[in-house]
């Protein structure tokens, strides 16, 4: 039976709130909020672009919704999160210029561990398997509401 190994050697770190291993903006494709990684909890559909644009789109503004990331997977910028000055757990999200979320940061009861897992390879590497946790994800952003429309 194949098994793998955790590295969980940020782990002490990460729990003790040292927030100089936490801050990963830039790093292995994480986006980090002020409260560290967070999971967005989104009610509703939102109008977000469903294909990645073809080679010669003419749109600059369609375009920029998208990148690729390690040259293989497309992904969708989906928004534009914003953290009231006033109060940090209050946040806003917009979706393009047409869509608004107004939510709040709330603890999870649980936290939760971000782990990076090594893609494909032969059956040989899947036994060393080295499986590395990234972070620990403590809060979660809801937006109970539906999307808002800008007029």
């Amino acid at each position: 039976m194949p098994s793998a190994s955790i590295d969980y050697s940020r782990a002490n770190a990460i729990l003790n709130y040292d927030t100089e291993v936490s801050k990963l903006e830039g790093q292995d494709g994480v986006i980090s909020t002020p409260f560290g990684l967070s999971i967005l909890e989104i009610q509703g559909e939102l109008n977000i672009p469903t294909e990645p644009p073809a080679s010669d789109h003419t749109d600059a503004e369609y375009v920029l919704n998208f990148i690729t990331v390690d040259q293989v997977y497309h992904a969708v910028k989906c928004g534009n999160l914003e953290f009231d000055a006033a109060d940090p757990k209050k946040a806003t999200l917009f979706i393009g210029k047409s869509q608004r979320l107004l939510g709040s940061v709330v603890n999870l009861e649980t936290p939760l561990a971000v782990l990076k897992v090594p893609l494909g390879g032969s059956s040989e590497q899947e036994e060393n398997t080295q499986i590395q946790m990234v972070d620990i994800i403590r809060n979660k952003i809801i937006f109970k509401q539906r999307p808002l429309p800008i007029m």
